[in-house]
């Protein structure tokens, strides 16, 4: 009777497994889109305070501020899921002040984006 009992057990499970793969693989492939924005906002971020510290101290060191803004918007090279909202080098109180807004895209929502805003101050070397 037990061994009648296991293979009736046995044979309604049929397909469990397809199912369990079916209902976990739209959860693998979000943690994945997740991940992958955490890589892209890591990359944006890390950019663009790169160009913060850089160009705050080729500022500081040459004082022409229009060039250096130019070229430091140059610099910053966009991509398909961020770029350079708004770069500006400013003189006050004898300190360059170097602000970046960076706009990343969100990957499962592309009309949605969120803005990295960085500042940097650096002091003016005469």
């Amino acid at each position: 009777m037990a061994k009648n009992i296991c293979g009736w057990s046995r044979m309604s499970r049929k397909g469990s497994a397809t199912v369990e793969f079916i209902s976990v693989l739209p959860l693998v492939i979000l943690m994945c889109l997740v991940v992958w924005q955490f890589v892209v906002a890591g990359m944006a971020i890390l950019e663009t305070e790169t160009l913060l510290s850089n160009w705050s101290r080729l500022a500081a060191s040459s004082g022409e501020l229009e060039e250096m803004e130019k070229k430091g918007r140059e610099d910053f090279e966009p991509t398909g899921y961020y770029r350079l909202k708004s770069f500006e080098l400013k003189e006050k109180n004898d300190q360059i002040i170097v602000e970046a807004k960076t706009e990343i895209d969100l990957l499962f929502l592309p009309s949605t984006s969120v803005t990295y805003s960085g500042l940097q101050k650096t002091p003016l070397i005469r």
